[in-house]
């Protein structure tokens, strides 16, 4: 099992790009006995005291003795589970498939990733430029970097990095869309179906709670995304020509700095986010869709909270998969 990126200390980055990877591999055995070690704690306690299923507010979870009551949330589904160990502590509706806007990135930078050279000869094209904004900026007729790109799209959410990435797939967008899906399965997922890199609205697209907390618990272990997944602003520009900043927006990852993850809006989705996030000395892995207005980091932050505070009294109610080292890449 490949290890999840530990969370960066509250402000600058500490982590230099160039070392990233060797900082990452020092972490596997520590961080597999580690989380043995916990998942074998848990188990004797479980073992100790019953656990009983509840359903608290829509939340569902198991849990052995006395737990305060999951918050009164207002997505239309939800997942927190301990980020280390997979193991879902609470759920609603984990399996609905749901439209989920940009947090599909992270499955865009995870195919990306394995499909796109690190200097890709694609020219920026006038539809990838136009798309529907959010976007970072990109020139029509220049060439950018994978890296470029994924900052372009990971931190501001751009619409036209997403598509440019697709586009600098060697055999085109279809083919690059076609391998997020089968990604999707490689991964775990179980109730995805890409139409569009970006997360745009289209007929047919859809993923779930669950498989969010597992695009993002891969994308925290992957050296090529996880940088991306907690930058308050990157760097943008095309090869050889002149660069610009591009800023995230005042989601979850501004609001509780240390956290790492993608949020997305459209109107058919609502507000949706997925984030790791350490509250009380625990590492979990909350994903939310359809949420209102003003609401989806403050519901997100009551249930990693809520999930914190009674953690060694829950039980599991689901598992997630085994994060999956990424493929061997030759560019």
């Amino acid at each position: 099992m490949f290890p999840l990126r530990p969370l960066p200390a509250t402000g600058p980055r500490r982590w230099h790009r160039a070392t990233f990877g060797l900082a990452v591999a020092a972490t596997v055995f520590a961080g597999a006995s580690s989380a043995a070690a916990h998942a074998t704690t848990h188990q004797r306690a479980a073992q100790a005291v019953p656990m009983t299923a509840r359903t608290v507010h829509r939340t569902h979870f198991r849990a052995a003795g006395q737990v305060s009551a999951p918050p009164r949330v207002r997505m239309r589904s939800w997942v927190v589970a301990d980020a280390d160990t997979g193991r879902i502590l609470g759920a609603h509706w984990r399996n609905r498939k749901l439209p989920q806007a940009s947090t599909i990135k992270l499955l865009t930078a995870l195919t990306a990733a394995d499909r796109v050279a690190r200097f890709p000869r694609h020219r920026i094209t006038r539809a990838e430029a136009h798309v529907t904004c959010t976007c970072a900026g990109l020139v029509v007729g220049r060439r950018y970097s994978r890296g470029a790109l994924m900052g372009g799209m990971l931190v501001p959410s751009g619409n036209d990095a997403a598509e440019a990435l697709a586009g600098s797939d060697r055999r085109g967008r279809a083919a690059f869309i076609a391998a997020e899906n089968v990604e999707a399965g490689r991964l775990g997922a179980r109730n995805t179906w890409v139409v569009t890199p970006s997360g745009l609205t289209a007929q047919g697209a859809h993923s779930s709670a669950y498989d969010l907390a597992v695009f993002l618990r891969a994308a925290a272990a992957d050296p090529v995304v996880s940088p991306w997944l907690d930058d308050l602003r990157a760097t943008v520009g095309p090869l050889g020509g002149r660069s610009h900043f591009v800023y995230r927006g005042h989601d979850y990852i501004r609001s509780y700095p240390g956290s790492l993850g993608k949020s997305g809006f459209t109107t058919p989705a609502k507000n949706t986010l997925a984030v790791i996030t350490e509250v009380g000395g625990h590492r979990l892995v909350v994903t939310t869709l359809g949420a209102p207005g003003g609401y989806s980091t403050s519901g997100t932050r009551a249930l990693a909270t809520w999930a914190a505070d009674n953690f060694d009294r829950l039980g599991a109610v689901g598992q997630l998969p085994a994060v999956p080292q990424p493929a061997a890449r030759q560019h």
